[in-house]
């Protein structure tokens, strides 16, 4: 019997594989939704909404009830890239791995983190908010960086500035970009973005997560033409 070339893959690969053939498909896709939702909340459906608008790189805070479960059942979609987000600890990066995850991110910088999701094959992408903060934890392995929150911290113009001095290092901002302004952050050197409340606003429907994920698919599509 001919083995699935998926699960070959994964037997051959080793970590560094792994974390590569991941960040190559994020950076594809470009867009990473965050879904943060509450006890009660039908997680499951209204992810599969957002795929159906053209967001399928999902990543599941680890605050969302049941999360490594969802983590779980998501990472069966062969269409869909699943990870974590607010993973704070190696035990969760561990966690996330045994769940089927295959990247984690951070509000913060966490060597520690960024250390273990290394050793298991997952790729890490650690928070920060200053010039410091991006040049340590690209210094420290971090293949991509989140700038976050990047709204507060001033926008496309935040990221125009700071990647002056640091042209080299691949920024994902994340709770700031739109459907509106993508075109902006990726002019300002955005190699992605995270985005989340467009997509998920309070009193949401199936249908209105499905015309917000089109929405904010066909922002990137355009700012990338």
């Amino acid at each position: 019997m001919t083995m699935p070339s998926k699960k070959l893959a994964n037997m051959v690969e080793g970590p560094a594989e792994r974390i590569s053939r991941t960040r190559e498909r994020l950076l594809h896709d470009g867009v990473i939704l965050c879904i943060r939702m509450g006890a009660g909340d039908p997680v499951l459906d209204k992810c599969e909404a957002a795929a159906r608008g053209g967001l399928r790189t999902l990543e599941v805070t680890l605050t969302t009830p049941n999360a490594l479960d969802i983590i779980g059942t998501l990472a069966q979609r062969e269409e869909m890239l699943v990870g974590a987000g607010t993973v704070l600890s190696r035990q969760a990066v561990r966690s996330v791995a045994r769940a089927g995850g295959k990247f984690v991110l951070s509000p913060v910088f966490d060597s520690a983190v960024c250390d273990e999701a290394r050793r298991v094959g997952l790729l890490a992408i650690p928070g920060t908010g200053t010039p410091t903060e991006i040049l340590a934890a690209h210094r420290a392995g971090a293949s991509l960086v989140k700038v976050f929150p990047a709204g507060p911290l001033g926008g496309p113009a935040f990221l125009r500035a700071v990647r002056g001095p640091l042209p080299d290092v691949p920024l994902i901002p994340t709770s700031g970009p739109t459907s509106e302004t993508i075109a902006d952050y990726v002019a300002a050197g955005a190699v992605a973005v995270g985005v989340g409340a467009e997509v998920f606003p309070p009193n949401s429907t199936l249908d209105s997560i499905e015309q917000a994920a089109r929405r904010v698919r066909d922002a990137m599509d355009r700012a990338r033409a």
